[in-house]
């Protein structure tokens, strides 16, 4: 009995490691990243992105306009992403 409730509990604590290890984490300084957008929208405002990579070369997105631009070349591929200030 004891180990059936011994396994009933770390199926429970792995199901709960498992969750946490597919949430998002928040960036340093409380920034949340978004996906970039890289077709220029349609409606609002907006700011035009841009970066480039060793590899990829120059790149261009999307953000809204009171959001920051943000790119990682250590990903392959590039991560652009749009900062929430």
């Amino acid at each position: 009995m004891k180990s059936l409730a011994l396994f009933l509990v770390l199926t429970a604590w792995a199901g709960d490691a498992a969750a946490m290890a597919q949430t998002p984490r928040p960036m340093p300084g409380g920034h949340g990243l978004t996906d970039a957008v890289f077709i220029r929208p349609l409606y609002g405002v907006y700011r035009h992105c841009g970066g480039a990579c060793l590899k990829s070369g120059s790149l261009n997105w999307f953000c809204f306009a009171k959001q920051d631009c943000y790119l990682s070349c250590a990903t392959a591929p590039p991560a652009m992403k749009c900062a929430t200030p």
